[in-house]
């Protein structure tokens, strides 16, 4: 792990999470609900609308974006956080993208794809319908298992956009993200 970003928790165990968040707005429904999740709890957080990845190449590494330092946070990591708005019963074109992307690190970066296994993956998604559509973790389920990660669980939250989260929400992110960090916390080292 890197020490330089790890995060010491209260209870002394050590973790570090990292957050991709798959919005294309930066001030929306899904930043409200990553923020309800996280809650001031230490995450290293890639806001994928303002960063740049561009699409997969097939063949051919693809050079001068951010795909690999965001890839280089993952391998590092304890755990995954994605946190996406439902958009056409499915993640973001943004975080599909950027999980085509994950090709590179099955065909131009094995080494850095290998050191994925291991983590733990969750999902906070967020959209208008009152539960999440059939089928919407099988990518997250999928590319987990495919790389040897632990698929954890999804959090789904309806909201209308611009809606405050209510009380309940807010209070189900909380737990979500408690969770996570007990998880994560679970899975770490502690200090000598």
């Amino acid at each position: 792990m890197d020490a330089a970003r790890a995060s010491w928790l209260a209870d002394g165990s050590r973790m570090n999470l990292v957050a991709v968040v798959g919005s294309a707005r930066r001030d929306g429904d899904c930043t409200r609900l990553i923020d309800a999740v996280l809650a001031g709890r230490p995450a290293q957080r890639f806001d994928l609308a303002s960063l740049h990845v561009r699409d997969y190449e097939y063949g051919r590494a693809v050079e001068g974006d951010d795909f690999l330092a965001v890839a280089e946070a993952l391998a590092n990591a304890d755990g995954v956080l994605f946190a996406t708005p439902v958009y056409w019963y499915a993640m973001s074109g943004v975080l599909k993208r950027f999980f085509d992307r994950l090709t590179d690190l099955i065909t131009v970066q094995k080494p850095l794809g290998r050191r994925l296994a291991g983590r733990s993956v969750w999902v906070a998604a967020c959209g208008t319908d009152p539960a999440l559509p059939e089928g919407f973790d099988v990518p997250f389920r999928r590319t987990a298992a495919y790389f040897d990660m632990i698929y954890d669980s999804t959090l789904y939250v309806s909201i209308r956009n611009g809606e405050v989260l209510s009380s309940e929400q807010a209070r189900e992110a909380d737990e979500f993200g408690a969770r996570i960090f007990r998880a994560a916390a679970s899975r770490t080292t502690q200090p000598e």
